[in-house]
């Protein structure tokens, strides 16, 4: 009797076991897979609009990052604003006695610029679309109207800014509009 017990105990060691082998197998699968993931998108942020570049010829690509550029030159009064709110904002987070209700009126305020900024130039970079065929457009449209987009990926390296925009920026801004 006690031998058919220990083959049980054995059999149901074994399964057991096999069960447990095969979900670390399957565990260290799955964030095998994810960690991959988020290396390729961490190691190259710009990775879904290269995805997209790729498919635009080389002038057309060139025209929407002189078109952003253009557009974001405009709105740099707006960021200006932006950057002064919060610097207020950061000094009057370190008073006594604290005002929170002051601090967030003014982080909402710095907020608002910057949203106020980011539409503009993703309105004109929509609007400027029209010279592209429907699939391209349909790329571009795709990767702009994702929730997150970013601009600065478009931008591409910029400076720091310390004073007002170029004069010319309109300039640019009005010949990226009329060339297409």
């Amino acid at each position: 009797m006690g031998s058919g017990k220990l083959k049980w105990a054995l059999g149901i060691s074994v399964v057991v076991n096999l069960f447990l082998i095969a979900g670390i197998v399957a565990g260290v699968s799955v964030i095998h897979h994810h960690v991959r993931d988020w290396q390729q998108h961490r190691g190259n942020p710009n990775q879904a609009w290269d995805d997209v570049e790729a498919k635009l010829t080389p002038e057309e690509s060139a025209h929407i990052r002189q078109l952003v550029k253009a557009a974001a030159l405009q709105t740099e009064p707006d960021m200006d604003k932006a950057r002064d709110l919060r610097k207020q904002a950061e000094a009057l987070a370190a008073q006594d006695p604290y005002d929170a209700a002051k601090v967030v009126d003014l982080a909402e305020q710095a907020r608002s610029y910057e949203n106020m900024s980011r539409a503009r130039v993703e309105t004109a970079l929509i609007q400027d679309l029209a010279h592209l065929p429907a699939g391209q457009r349909k790329l571009v449209a795709g990767y702009v109207l994702r929730p997150g987009f970013r601009l600065r990926r478009l931008l591409g390296p910029m400076q720091d800014h310390k004073g007002p925009p170029p004069e010319n920026a309109s300039q640019v801004s009005a010949q990226a509009q009329s060339s297409h």
